[in-house]
């Protein structure tokens, strides 16, 4: 699954990433104090996050995969931010091999910080309406 997974993170396949995931996954950010709950809300922030927020993924290792955790090491760029940074995935599956928990670490601050201020812009900009306090200028 971690192979697969690495896989479609590389090439940013949203589709395949949460075909691996169990309906009620929680995806952990470290900029978003709650989890995301649900396949429909990780679908949604993977798909945001690798429609250019994240790119040029390159998958560096992976450790563990023979029992429920595992752990997803790469590198990327990160819009906003002119070096490369450094990325984690850590998994939990259950019984059937579905991702259940998905917590993502991106390193240093500073491409962290790039995250999320993109992330807040394009997730403002979808959920703004017209009258909305936070509709676009």
């Amino acid at each position: 699954m971690l192979e697969q997974l690495g896989q479609a993170l590389a090439a940013g396949d949203v589709a395949a990433m949460v075909a691996m995931m169990a309906d009620d996954v929680a995806l952990r950010v470290a900029v978003h104090d709650t989890p995301f709950e649900g396949v429909q809300a990780a679908a949604q922030i993977l798909g945001i996050v690798l429609d250019g927020v994240v790119h040029n993924i390159k998958l560096i290792d992976t450790i563990g995969g023979d029992s429920d955790a595992a752990v997803l090491l790469f590198s990327a760029q990160v819009a906003g931010y002119p070096g490369r940074a450094d990325g984690l995935l850590v998994t939990r599956t259950d019984e059937a091999g579905r991702i259940v928990e998905l917590t993502v670490f991106v390193r240093p601050l500073a491409a962290l910080q790039a995250l999320a201020d993109e992330m807040g812009l394009r997730l403002r900009d979808r959920v703004a309406g017209p009258g909305s306090p936070h509709e676009p200028a």
